[in-house]
């Protein structure tokens, strides 16, 4: 447990919130309640009069604030980013900088025809949809902003009578949130709890929080302006409508309180996909945590074995979707998946969807790792929740623009790349950029879609000046176990995949998609397929959300 003392406001810089790892990994993952209760207590004896002091409780999965006064809600950080940042030593790279690179693979990789990169892997693991061949699908809409796909939404109901929202379904957290109906700064066009409307609401555990999210605008632009929500974590029945699967006694936050980001986004809260079956939350009042069970594990339990426990994700083209408790094999080639394992203690301390990366290749050039090796020792989140790619640091995103163009820049200091679009555009087509991610010989190269280079016009007040989807944050982020770079790679690359996501085996899975769906581009053809959805929410919420980082 660290103990800091605050006589300021504290300033979310980037949106991030370093995460912390104690004893309690050692522990197995568990921390036991009487040590946080001895060390709180502990601690309180010596508190310094005329400032709060916060504690930080270390826990194995996230990291959150409890707070003696100024703030009534203990904090919980839902970031993106699940690793802990430190100064970064240098942040002035020439762009234009010489770099001598070792063009040698870094080991054999299998590689299919076409221009999205092949999936590869010694070894890998085939056919994770096997076993379960079936599940239940939920129709995907698509929030596009400009050239950027930005968030893929679809329907719940919470409550009996069902009350109707559309959720951001997001691996880059576990939690379920929604706004309640006397949100006070909530769009008006947002769909609104009522509880007084459901005979199966509880107000119980009623353990209140504050979160904070990652960067708004529009899950592309970093920002330095705190993001988030107030909410009391509640219970009630959480379904699909058609066919009916059923989540009984599903703990959810519901919030009474949305930042700027979350109100402006056309959908209405945020469904979490975590790899774990059960969370936790933070009691204030007991200082310690009260473990619930995740909405998808709720779901998955409830069907008595009918659905097996992965998921798949489909999110190119007109028809996106989502199938829960299988795959559908319709939309991709089963014999081509290959899965990779989870770096499992960062997974479950983060309760996310956590992989080793081991190599990035720009056409036939490695990107070196600090010990000039094509092969590196690097994690990454793997997030269909963020529209960008998030590099380490700014060295590593000057090193990555220096391959491409001379003409890329940041476009401010806080962490925004970019250049002329028609550079953008030219790269985005031409320049193949993939990611080998995984552990030992169970890895795969998977590479950026076609087009997501560039994420359109930065700036209304700069025309022709257009963002790159990497993004690097204002100080460099490493996981807290063995202080590895980290990385964010969100749906500019998992969209280019059928992705089959099992967290019983802790594991990611990457299949060929299938054309005849539309999308940016399949096995090579096209650049965009015809009948692109318009997506949900048109004519809502202009602003920026908060979910890509």
């Amino acid at each position: 447990m660290r103990h800091t003392k605050d006589c300021q406001q504290q300033t979310i810089v980037h949106g991030f919130i370093a995460m912390i790892f104690d004893m309690g990994s050692s522990l197995g993952g568990y921390f036991p309640a009487f040590f946080l209760l001895f060390f709180l207590r502990s601690l309180k004896r010596h508190k310094p009069l005329g400032c709060f002091t916060r504690y930080e409780l270390q826990l194995p999965r996230h990291s959150f604030y409890v707070q003696d006064r100024d703030t009534p809600r203990p904090t919980l950080s839902i970031m993106k980013l699940p690793f802990s940042l430190t100064a970064s030593a240098a942040l002035c790279v020439a762009a234009g900088s010489a770099l001598s690179i070792d063009r040698r693979e870094p080991y054999e990789i299998y590689r299919f025809p076409g221009r999205i990169p092949g999936l590869g892997g010694n070894e890998a693991q085939q056919d994770v949809g096997s076993t379960w061949s079936s599940g239940v699908n939920i129709p995907l809409e698509v929030w596009r902003r400009g050239k950027t796909d930005l968030q893929w939404a679809g329907e719940i109901t919470v409550g009996i009578p069902p009350q109707r929202f559309k959720v951001i379904f997001d691996t880059g957290s576990p939690y379920l949130l929604l706004p309640r109906d006397n949100c006070t700064k909530c769009s008006p066009e947002q769909n609104l709890f009522n509880p007084f409307l459901s005979s199966t609401f509880s107000s119980s555990p009623g353990i209140p929080l504050q979160l904070f999210f990652g960067t708004a605008g529009g899950g592309t632009r970093p920002t330095n302006t705190s993001q988030g929500a107030n909410c009391t974590a509640v219970t009630d029945t959480v379904a699909i409508s058609s066919p009916p699967i059923t989540g009984y006694d599903q703990q959810f936050l519901l919030c009474d309180y949305y930042s700027s980001g979350l109100a402006t986004q056309p959908a209405d809260g945020i469904f979490g996909l975590g790899p774990l079956p059960t969370d936790f939350w933070p009691d204030q009042a007991s200082n310690t945590t009260a473990e619930f069970e995740t909405a998808y594990w709720n779901w998955i339990n409830n069907t008595g074995g009918d659905l097996g426990p992965e998921f798949g994700f489909y999110l190119l083209g007109p028809k996106p979707q989502l199938t829960v408790g299988g795959t559908d094999a319709r939309l991709y080639y089963p014999s081509t998946v290959r899965t990779i394992g989870l770096d499992v203690q960062l997974s479950i301390m983060r309760a996310s969807w956590v992989a080793g990366l081991r190599a990035v290749r720009v056409n036939s050039q490695y990107l070196l790792s600090n010990t000039s090796s094509a092969i590196r020792d690097d994690v990454t989140l793997l997030d269909t929740g963020s529209a960008i790619i998030l590099t380490p640091d700014f060295t590593t995103a000057a090193q990555i623009y220096n391959f491409l163009s001379p003409e890329i820049g940041p476009l401010d200091n806080l962490g925004s790349w970019g250049g002329p679009c028609e550079v953008l555009d030219e790269i985005a087509w031409t320049e193949d950029i993939t990611f080998t991610v995984g552990t030992g010989e169970r890895s795969v190269e998977v590479g950026l879609v076609k087009g997501a280079f560039n994420l359109g016009v930065f700036d209304d007040s700069r025309p022709g000046i257009c963002q790159a989807v990497f993004v690097s944050p204002t100080q460099t982020a490493r996981e807290p176990i063995r202080g590895r770079l980290a990385w964010v790679l969100g749906t500019p690359v998992l969209k280019g995949y059928y992705t089959v996501w099992n967290g019983r085996e802790m594991e990611v899975g990457f299949g060929e998609l299938k054309t005849g769906r539309g999308g940016e581009w399949v096995k090579g053809k096209g650049k965009r397929g015809k009948g692109w959805g318009k997506g949900f929410g048109k004519g809502k919420g202009k602003g920026r959300g908060v979910w890509g980082l």
